[in-house]
This record gives C-alpha cells, structure tokens and sequence, in this order.
C-alpha cells in the first residue's frame, strides 16, 4: 500500500511509519522539517522515503500528497496547553484535521486511521475506559481541542467514512526523535519528582502502539460497525500504580524523589500552575489537567483491540529498561539522574 503519514517526527508518527515501511508499504511523510526526518529514519536503516515538507493545515499541498494514496494515517497534534493559546490550539487542530482526515474522505481515500487519545474517554464516574464510553469534559486548552477533533471525527466514521480511531495511552518508548510529552515526564519523574499518590499511569510502548496502526491499515475495513460498535481501538498498553512505578524504576537503578501527595492537593497545585502561566512562563509541566489524570486515572480495556489484531503489548519493565537506557545514553538524562550500572538493569535489558 502507499499510506501517507502525518506528524513523522513526533514518537507517534515515526514508530507508525517505521512499522509500515518494514512491512513493505510505501510510505509517504507529512513533515515540517525534512532533515529532521531524514536523520531519525536513517538512525533507523530506513533511506528511501518520500518527504513532502510543509504544514499539515495547507489543504493544497494535502490535497497532493494524498494522490494515488491508499490510505491516510493522521498522527499530527498541536499541543499547547497555554491558556491564553487556547482558541488558536483548538483551532490549528481543527484547520489540521479539515485539511487531512476531512479532505481524505472527500477524495475517497481507501482507509483513514486518527490518531486520538485515551484522555477523551476519561469521565468522571467511568470505572473502566471504553471505546464507546461516553466522552471525557475538557479542562485545559488541548483537551479542548482533542475532543472537539474526536466529536469531528466520530460525526465522519458515522456517516460511513472508512476512518479507524485508535486511542493511545500515554504513549512511551526509545528512540524518540524529539522528547514526547510522556518520555519528558519518565524523565521528570526520574530527574526530580514522582509522585505517589492515587491512581497510576498508563502506558503503552511506541513500538507496539506502531504495530497495531500497521496492522489496522492493514486489515479489511469492517463495514458493519457504525455507531457505537465503529471501528474504534483502546490501545492501552498496561497500568502501573505509581508506588509500582516507582519501585521500577529504582530497580533499574534510578533513584527518583518519590514522595506521598494527596490527590487532592497535586489537583489544587495544578490549577494553581494554570493561574499562574496566565501571567508568567511557567515550564513545570503540572497543570490542572495532568494532575487529574494523574489521581484520577482509571485502566483502560483493550480487550476490542487484542480481539481484533492479536497479542502484542511487550513487558512493561521492557519498555522502561528500554526507554530509560536511551534516555541516558542520548545525554536525555543528567549524568548523576542516570541509571546505575546494577545486575538488575543488565538482566532487563538482556532479557527481552
């Protein structure tokens, strides 16, 4: 198949891509820098690519791009979680989505696969995340735009437009060609704070969150899906308690500065964080929205998605072995934060 794929240079994107051009596809890349691009993939083994630089909004060059195209991966997302770039987040990201997924579907592209996220699902009152689980209420200016996108796209696949909607957990793994929101917090919890608190984190590993896309632009469109049964795929990964989480990374030879915080306070420190970026830069990554999620996180099913494409979500102490090794061994992680050179970490990383 010949697949476009938008937002190649984020971890999303470019462990998508890289699954597809391995498996033989022919791939073309949405990208904003070309030589970034040709950097990562040549760090990969992968040389022959077709490049089309520019931006994700400009329906002409899309337009293009999508000539000849079998199918259409969207994994490009402008995230700002700035309150005061609220209106301009959300509408970059619709002006993206009219351009990409919206255009696709009227040049009768084959199969469209969004690129959503669990956040969308997660409701106050849900015991357990669902595809077809009522939506999540936006609190901060991404979130916003991420459900305003998924009402757009849920409104397509309804009408009978041949769109799969993948929602990724947080999303983590090596090779990351710029540091991902969720690779900058691993690193933040190791390099200065994690918290234990309520809740836990869920993760999913790029490599096999690039797998399942392969695999769902591979496979046959199921035509009897529509509404509440659409072809929709939690790809969750697992869930890890923050205390687990903690005692794994230790057990990799970090040392991170693990604390007990009440939910509720990280959740009033969060949106004090928000108050304040309305007036200062304020680059601690804590914001209303994340530390709800952080407190308030309920596992995510993926039972749809492993019934339809099979097994392959890896150990979850590879994926961290993994990604915390490539952290450190990119300079990612300050010399006295990386791991420690321990029988455990060795047998880690040997043992996949």
């Amino acid at each position: 198949m010949t697949i476009l794929v938008t937002g190649a240079t984020g971890l999303v994107g470019a462990h998508s891509a890289l699954a597809l051009m391995r498996a033989g596809h022919k791939v073309r890349l949405l990208v904003r820098d070309k030589h970034r691009a040709r950097s990562w993939f040549a760090q990969q083994g992968v040389a022959d690519i077709h490049y089309i630089q520019g931006d994700m909004r400009d329906h002409i060059l899309l337009e293009k791009a999508m000539q000849d195209c079998d199918a259409v991966l969207h994994a490009a997302a402008v995230v700002d979680l700035n309150a005061s770039r609220a209106e301009q987040t959300l509408q970059a990201n619709l002006a993206g989505l009219e351009a990409v997924v919206t255009q696709a579907v009227g040049l009768r592209i084959p199969k469209i696969l969004y690129v959503s996220s669990l956040a969308v699902l997660m409701r106050p009152g849900v015991f357990c995340l669902r595809e077809n689980g009522p939506m999540a209420v936006a609190h901060d200016a991404y979130s916003r735009a991420k459900l305003a996108c998924e009402q757009r796209v849920r409104d397509l696949q309804e009408s009978g437009a041949p769109i799969v909607i993948s929602y990724p957990a947080a999303v983590v793994g090596p090779d990351d060609p710029k540091l991902s929101e969720s690779n900058a917090a691993l690193r933040l919890f190791i390099e200065q704070f994690l918290p234990l608190t309520s809740s836990g984190l869920q993760i999913v590993d790029a490599r096999d969150l690039g797998e399942f896309h392969r695999r769902m632009l591979e496979a046959r469109l199921d035509q009897s899906t529509v509404g509440g049964n659409a072809e929709r795929y939690i790809v969750g990964g697992h869930f890890v308690a923050w205390r687990e989480l903690n005692a794994q990374l230790k057990q990799l030879g970090t040392r991170p500065l693990a604390l007990p915080v009440p939910g509720w306070l990280l959740r009033i420190l969060g949106g004090v964080m928000d108050a304040l970026r309305v007036f200062i830069p304020v680059e601690f990554p804590l914001s209303r929205e994340s530390a709800r999620m952080a407190t308030q996180f309920v596992p995510a099913d993926s039972s749809r998605l492993l019934h339809r494409y099979g097994e392959g979500f890896r150990p979850l102490s590879e994926t961290l072995a993994d990604t915390v090794s490539w952290l450190a061994e990119s300079a990612q992680l300050s010399k006295k934060c990386s791991p420690e050179i321990n029988n455990n970490t060795v047998e880690l990383k040997n043992g996949r």
